[in-house]
């Protein structure tokens, strides 16, 4: 890549990290809208510097409504446990959106299972 484009994915990656700490805050104020605003400038951000979010912020807004998701005021979290595996179920309490993320189990306990069977 060019001198350019690394400089230019650089400065993208800085403002998305700043845009995504600056929702967190306004959130945590009750200014939805402006967070709101927030996520969907870092996102148009990553897109036209073809950046790839980071994890942490990627699993910390709303893909229904943008609003940062923060546990006890913007988000509830729940853990199910079903059979061989679990999992995480975050839910908006803004507008009801779920999203479901596998729990990794050891491969130790799920072989001990299987030989009790």
């Amino acid at each position: 890549m060019k001198r350019k484009e690394l400089l230019m994915k650089n400065i993208a990656r800085e403002r998305i990290v700043l845009l995504f700490n600056m929702a967190f805050e306004k959130t945590r104020k009750h200014d939805f809208e402006l967070a709101k605003r927030y996520v969907e400038i870092a996102l148009r951000i990553a897109g036209k510097a073809k950046v790839k979010i980071p994890l942490k912020y990627k699993r910390s807004y709303c893909r229904k409504c943008f609003i940062p998701l923060i546990p006890g005021l913007t988000l509830r979290v729940r853990v199910h446990s079903e059979g061989k595996g679990s999992r995480v179920v975050y839910r908006c309490l803004l507008c009801g959106w779920t999203r479901r993320f596998m729990i990794k189990t050891s491969r130790r306990k799920l072989r001990k299972e299987s030989l009790e069977k």
